[in-house]
């Protein structure tokens, strides 16, 4: 089976949806041709030079990084305003990002905690998701191969649950016109018919070819198909998670743990003696989270990074801040990345290659 680009992005789309991502990231196939096969794959954290000589070197033609190459698109595509991205054409090497998806993704909340030895608590972030909902009017019988259609397209996502729907009976009525084709009733007669109304979730820039399906689906001549823009609470796909300790302990030897864990001099805010029994953890910068974990009963949030005056603004309401370093924090993400690479149908795992942690930043 001959595995291409496209087939890659639909299976990390299934793992983590790129719909989950932030407005303002940059996710899914940046570089590079959806058709063209794959020779091979190297999964890391960052395009860099090193990590796209490593893809080279491999004899890989895609690069998946979990930061996007970049958040908005060059000007100008020349060496010196694209960078590593026009090395990246030239080579032919495809670049693929999952960013805030995978970061929400319920497999990547869950890798801090237990790197600390903690079971996952509940996800930290609150916040909300842009989605359309496409009701559809049909024929009782018909909701299963319509419905199904739709999901194929790009419907029914909420978080973890896949082909969600909602189905409510009634009567439609109609009176066709003398030149309709109608597959119930006659024209110039007034017609009724047993329906159901269907309704899928749709992210925005799937709807069209949701729409597109349940066309192509539904018996009618002129099927009803309406859409409307809705935010919908997101649910099992957020950030953080909030987890407590099997026995409390203080902020100081919470610190030390962290060290040992990660394998860094962690930067801690807050006196070493605070009482620890709840912890928040989020990967990156955590400058979103910062808020909604003060207002819970989290009494430590360890993070990648966090912004100065967030810091502040946190330990004066309480709550100490144990900083590992943005990268530290999400390099456990690759490999989970990794898996939903090679979670391609056809794709050799052999093919995929993931790149080992590296710092470029040190401390005395």
């Amino acid at each position: 089976m001959n595995v291409c680009v496209r087939d890659m992005l639909n299976a990390i789309d299934d793992a983590f949806p790129f719909h989950w991502a932030d407005e303002w990231d940059n996710v899914g196939l940046l570089v590079g041709d959806p058709n063209s096969g794959v020779d091979g794959v190297l999964v890391s954290l960052d395009l860099t030079p090193q990590t796209l000589a490593r893809t080279i070197q491999s004899g890989a033609n895609v690069l998946v990084t979990h930061h996007p190459a970049f958040l908005r698109p060059p000007q100008r595509i020349t060496p010196r305003s694209a960078g590593i991205a026009f090395a990246a054409v030239e080579r032919g090497v495809a670049l693929i990002a999952a960013h805030t998806n995978l970061d929400r993704s319920p497999a990547a909340g869950e890798v801090l905690p237990r790197m600390l030895g903690l079971e996952p608590g509940v996800p930290l972030e609150d916040s909300h998701l842009a989605l359309c909902i496409v009701t559809v009017y049909l024929p009782q019988d018909n909701e299963r191969e319509v419905a199904a259609a739709m999901s194929v397209a790009g419907a029914g996502r909420i978080g973890e649950y896949r082909a969600c729907s909602f189905a409510a009976s009634g009567t439609g009525s109609f009176i066709p016109a003398p030149d309709a084709a109608p597959s119930i009733g006659s024209p110039g007669q007034p017609s009724t018919a047993s329906e159901v109304r269907l309704e899928m979730v749709a992210p925005p820039e799937a709807v069209d070819q949701v729409v597109a399906a349940a066309r192509s689906a539904h018996p009618y001549e002129e099927p009803l198909i309406t859409i409307s823009d809705h935010r919908l609470a997101r649910g099992a796909a957020r950030m953080g998670r909030i987890s407590a300790l099997q026995a409390s302990t203080d902020l100081g030897a919470l610190a030390d743990k962290a060290a040992k864990a990660f394998g860094i001099t962690p930067r801690v805010w807050g006196s070493p003696d605070t009482h620890v029994s709840v912890i928040a953890t989020a990967t990156g910068s955590a400058g979103s989270l910062v808020s909604v974990t003060i207002h819970s009963d989290a009494d430590v949030l360890l993070a990648g990074e966090v912004r100065y005056h967030d810091a502040l603004a946190a330990t004066s309401e309480g709550l100490a801040i144990i900083e590992i370093g943005h990268d530290v924090s999400e390099w456990p993400l690759v490999p989970v990345l990794a898996e939903a690479v090679s979670a391609t149908p056809g794709l050799d795992p052999d093919r995929v290659a993931i790149d080992s942690p590296t710092t470029a930043w040190w401390t005395p």
